[in-house]
């Protein structure tokens, strides 16, 4: 006898609407973003990047967490997706590379070295985005594949 264990599957309507909802954390990416294309801006690192890499941090905490609830649901089944496995797996490194990122930051300001390692956090702010992104592509695909099976075969008209 087999057992059935749990495994979990994109809930569409949840994982397309906890990412549509939540504007700040998508206006934060987009800046994040901005700032990680060249040319390379020291002043802004060191004007704003503590503070957009703290809301971030927290940002994201939260809206893995909603999509972790809401967005992939258990269900009984013998095999979870690799996808879905990866996408979760992204979820703890994204959050961990910018806990680890933010607490760099704030170190080398409160020590008053971040002026000569702002290329450095650059850098990892340019890796972050790029992590950020990956994962996004990665759901986007998840919740297509998702709705193929929905969506109604459109005749082929030669």
């Amino acid at each position: 006898m087999t057992s059935v264990g749990y495994v979990r599957v994109v809930n569409i309507a949840f994982l397309n609407e906890l990412k549509e909802c939540n504007t700040a954390l998508w206006d934060d990416v987009n800046l994040l973003g901005s700032y990680a294309q060249e040319p390379f801006c020291g002043d802004w690192i060191e004007q704003n990047g503590g503070s957009v890499l703290r809301r971030l941090r927290d940002e994201l905490s939260g809206q893995f967490r909603l999509e972790e609830t809401y967005g992939y649901v258990p269900v009984s089944g013998p095999n979870q997706d690799r996808n879905v496995s990866k996408a979760l797996d992204q979820h703890l490194s994204i959050v961990l590379q910018c806990v680890a990122l933010s607490e760099h930051f704030d170190d080398l300001e409160y020590s008053g070295k971040l002026s000569c390692q702002t290329l450095d956090i650059w850098k990892q702010i340019k890796c972050l985005f790029e992590s950020i992104m990956e994962h996004e592509a990665l759901e986007r695909r998840l919740i297509a594949a998702a709705w193929a099976p929905v969506l109604p075969e459109t005749p082929i008209v030669s």
